[in-house]
């Protein structure tokens, strides 16, 4: 469970979110509908994930306070998923994936390569292991940001914006993968925007005037 309570966002005198109180719940999927292209949505997800600090208020995972636990207990609980970058451009996919795995100490080295291959086998991009982020295509590069981040096999799970351009097969490969998440206990936290297919989702809330608001 990821719980915000009055939770303040935002960065150079700019209030993105203010007094943001919500629960994301274990065991289901949350899709937060953007409201526009500076409306603060990944900033917030990197606040829950830890990659970032709020300005005020405070992130909970499972009644601790993610602020007190130390980087590698936050890189092995929660993982982010970048919609853009978050990739070395003179490494290979395989080694963006596996080096922060062996920095954090978070598996035995010997389990690391089985793990890279399994993910990237269920996404259909096994084949690109040994390709540069540079040499792939905008869709190949949001599905490697969301193998690296399923590899960790993290509690906590925060994705941005990820259909765009994707082609229904694609989506739907990801979609059952993320239910599986979703029924294996996790929290799944997704951002979608105008046009992406969020129906599978369990719950849906819109980001309206710096808060987050239930669809019903």
């Amino acid at each position: 469970m990821i719980n915000l309570a009055q939770l303040q966002v935002g960065f150079d005198g700019v209030i993105l979110f203010h007094d943001v109180n919500h629960e994301f719940t274990a065991g289901s999927i949350t899709s937060i509908r953007k409201a526009g292209l500076q409306d603060g949505t990944t900033t917030l997800l990197k606040c829950c994930a830890g990659i970032v600090s709020p300005r005020s208020g405070r992130i909970e995972y499972n009644g601790i306070n993610i602020e007190s636990l130390s980087e590698r207990e936050r890189y092995k609980r929660l993982s982010y998923c970048f919609e853009i970058g978050g990739m070395v451009s003179l490494f290979t996919l395989y080694n963006n994936f596996a080096l922060p795995l062996l920095y954090h100490d978070v598996y035995p080295q010997n389990e690391i390569a089985d793990r890279i291959f399994d993910v990237a086998e269920k996404l259909k991009i096994d084949h690109l292991l040994e390709k540069e982020p540079l040499q792939l295509t905008d869709v190949q590069l949001r599905l490697a940001n969301l193998a690296r981040a399923l590899i960790l096999d993290a509690d906590a799970l925060f994705i941005d914006e990820l259909q765009a351009g994707m082609s229904r097969q694609l989506y739907d490969n990801v979609v059952a993968i993320l239910l599986k998440q979703a029924a294996q206990g996790k929290v799944v936290v997704m951002v979608t925007t105008s046009g992406d297919d969020d129906a599978f989702a369990h719950h849906h809330l819109l980001v309206s005037d710096g808060i987050l608001r239930g669809v019903n």
